[in-house]
């Protein structure tokens, strides 16, 4: 095929189908030669290359007369290979489209993609010559038509926004109801069957694991494994290929618009902050054999070498003007062509940091994506920690919402008995204010969870002490040393009965923290049927019964009471924070909520309880609802005096000593003195409809 190109123009980035043909614009700033390759419509054999013919500033560009959608190509680009220079071009390698819209071919390790000469060591002293066209993806030209804008959502307002994480091909795998061909897809979690158990858990928001495309890293393939969370983008505009029994775009949309039908939310976790591309050693598959000094963040005192701010082996320059440009192209891409609400960003503060170092919150990113009207209204959430021990925390700009890891800990530690940990546990009911009211952020800001993927699941830090991630074939040295977990007497699964009963009280101590504290609470997938891991706290290459949801746990006696007491207290949140004012609790302006902390003996916590590094046990009141918490982390029952009601009495709404909500009229007095039962969690509604005297001890 006599492949002849026209200049074109630089406009747009990518493959856009024109009038009359295909119009190519590839950025890189250090080549010097750009070779467009056709493929076959499989993607195993070239028919056609010629060079664009034509560059403005960075941009290389070419236009391809007759050439339609379903056309297969890819780039070999030509340059220096001097990587003291940062430059690792190798026009020997077939190249994928940053902006490929969608995907062709299948991709296969093998030494060939490799940059640098690779011959079972790593050395980049002089590029690899072998051709790796037969076994890399390629892009493909989509129709305009195929990815046309959706009809914007009208999402959720932030205050009523409640969260639940999960993975596509693990929520759906095992799923009842699907066939065998939806099972682990777009369209199995897009299915009557996924979305009716959505709605009627009660949850707004469905949060996805990353499904931009990715590749199975080659240690992990190398040992029979594969990167089942999906945190090694290969491309950010492509749905994730193996999640499709058909056409991913097609799938995609279809489950985004099925769950927008039942009023569900969409977001999605996004990783700009490393490629599959990895570390100096690592396979050059698009962005490194592109403009490697330019997509990554290069050593300053040696240009070979990334700076890994990452922890992956490179970071993305999101300081550059082309980088940037990519990242907020991905996600109008996402909110128009996929209608998703929100993303949340993988290692955040790498976005923000500037060439000395530090992370600002004014950085140009923040600007770009704040200024591009396709992405109004969309809700950003940082994951605010990177690898390099930064801890940002409430840092990122008011419009963004931040993952709290500080509150989750604190709730760990103060269920777990830990001394010293009420101050902090309080906080993180109130919202943790600290690092959210005193920096200008809303109170929806603080993302809480006590469980998300990276981790144990609640059962887990219930029932394991130590992590067993011997499975993941690294000696259980990867994941993290600091769960904050307990086993309760026994390491991992026990039939005493007495440890099973305190493992599920605990599980629901902590899961009603969440779901009781001010700001955005997030559920982890299966976590309300008692999903485990086996102690594994690093599924991440665990594609597997590991991490797939076990839809059998909902008929069990203890996942069908796990389920149970999680639909309630999801109720239970919606109705005692729907008339809540907006604002932070105790904040200076008059109309916001108020939390008033009361100790056993029916007085105001004093600062003498607060510094006490053995109180375990006190209660939080609610205004101007009248709500009343009570929490006993202690291994004691504690006789508790109630806090004043003002009028009426306090009705028990929900208790975590038992699994199913309270259906008794369960009423006491204000200044009457309960049981607390130890490690257990107890909420009243004020009734002001009923009065009655002091009765001593109650219930």
């Amino acid at each position: 095929m006599l492949l002849r190109l026209e200049p074109g123009n630089p406009n747009q980035l990518g493959a856009t189908l024109g009038e009359g043909g295909v119009n190519f614009a590839l950025f890189s700033a250090h080549g010097v030669r750009v070779e467009l390759v056709l493929f076959s419509s499989d993607g195993q054999h070239e028919i056609a290359r010629a060079d664009l013919p034509a560059r403005k500033g960075d941009i290389w560009h070419g236009f391809a007369p007759k050439l339609g959608a379903g056309t297969v190509y890819g780039y070999r680009v030509h340059g220096p290979y001097r990587p003291d220079q940062g430059h690792l071009f190798n026009p020997h390698k077939v190249l994928l489209d940053p902006y490929a819209k969608a995907m062709a071919g299948k991709f296969q390790w093998g030494p060939e993609h490799f940059g640098y000469f690779y011959e079972g060591h790593h050395t980049d002293a002089m590029p690899d010559s072998r051709d790796n066209a037969a076994t890399c993806w390629k892009a493909v030209v989509v129709d305009p038509a195929a990815i046309a804008p959706l009809p914007r959502h009208t999402a959720k307002p932030w205050r009523e926004t409640l969260i639940y994480e999960l993975h596509a091909k693990g929520f759906t795998m095992q799923l009842p109801g699907l066939s065998e061909k939806e099972r682990g897809t777009f369209t199995g979690l897009g299915s009557p069957a996924a979305l009716d158990y959505l709605s009627a858990l009660g949850i707004t928001t469905i949060e996805l694991l990353p499904v931009h495309q990715f590749i199975h890293d080659k240690f992990l393939v190398d040992q029979g494994l594969k990167n089942h969370w999906g945190y090694s983008t290969l491309n950010y505009f492509v749905p994730h290929v193996e999640y499709a029994a058909g056409d991913p775009i097609a799938e995609m949309r279809g489950f985004v618009q099925n769950a927008h039908a039942r009023n569900l939310d969409v977001w999605m976790d996004v990783v700009y902050n490393h490629t599959c591309e990895g570390n100096r050693h690592g396979p050059t598959l698009s962005y490194r054999g592109i403009d490697n000094a330019s997509y990554y963040r290069l050593n300053p005192q040696d240009l070979s070498h990334y700076a890994d701010i990452s922890g992956c082996g490179a970071t993305l320059n999101a300081a550059h003007p082309q980088v940037q440009n990519l990242i907020v192209e991905s996600l109008a891409h996402w909110v128009q062509c996929y209608g998703l609400d929100g993303f949340r960003f993988d290692i955040a503060p790498s976005l923000a940091i500037d060439d000395a170092g530090h992370f600002s919150r004014e950085a140009p990113f923040f600007d770009a994506v704040r200024q591009d009207p396709r992405l109004k209204d969309v809700k950003l959430i940082a994951e605010a920690w990177d690898a390099a021990g930064g801890y940002y925390v409430g840092d990122f700009p008011p419009d963004w919402a931040d993952w709290n890891g500080k509150a989750r800990d604190s709730i760990r530690q103060f269920w777990r008995g830990d001394p010293d940990r009420v101050r902090d546990f309080a906080k993180a009911l109130a919202g943790t204010p600290d690092l959210f009211r005193n920096k200008g952020k809303p109170i929806e800001a603080s993302i809480n969870f006590v469980a998300c993927h990276d981790g144990f699941p609640l059962l887990d830090l219930t029932r394991y002490a130590h992590k067993h991630n011997h499975a993941n074939g690294e000696n259980n040295r990867d994941g993290g040393d600091h769960d904050f977990s307990s086993n309760y007497g026994v390491e991992g699964e026990t039939s005493d009965r007495e440890i099973e009963e305190l493992r599920e009280r605990q599980a629901r101590n902590m899961l009603a923290s969440v779901f009781l504290s001010f700001g955005t609470p997030m559920l982890l997938a299966g976590d309300e049927m008692g999903r485990t891991q086996g102690g594994n706290n690093n599924a991440y290459a665990q594609d597997n019964a590991i991490s797939w949801l076990d839809w059998r746990l909902p008929s069990s006696r203890l996942g069908a009471q796990r389920l149970t007491f999680t639909k309630q207290l999801i109720a239970l949140r919606k109705e005692m924070f729907a008339g809540f004012p907006d604002g932070h609790p105790n904040g200076p302006g008059e109309r916001e909520p108020t939390i008033a902390w009361w100790s056993v003996w029916g007085n105001l916590m004093t600062h003498k309880d607060w510094m006490d590094d053995k109180t375990q046990c006190f209660a939080a009141v609610y205004e101007p609802r009248g709500w009343l918490i009570l929490f006993n982390a202690s291994l004691d029952d504690a006789a508790f005096i109630l806090p004043p009601t003002g009028t009426g009495v306090w009705r028990m709404a929900l208790t975590t000593a038992d699994p199913i909500r309270p259906t008794q009229d369960q009423v006491a007095a204000g200044g009457q003195t309960i049981q607390l039962p130890a490690r257990t969690l107890i909420v009243f509604s004020r009734d002001t409809s009923r009065t009655i005297g002091k009765t001593g001890h109650g219930f």
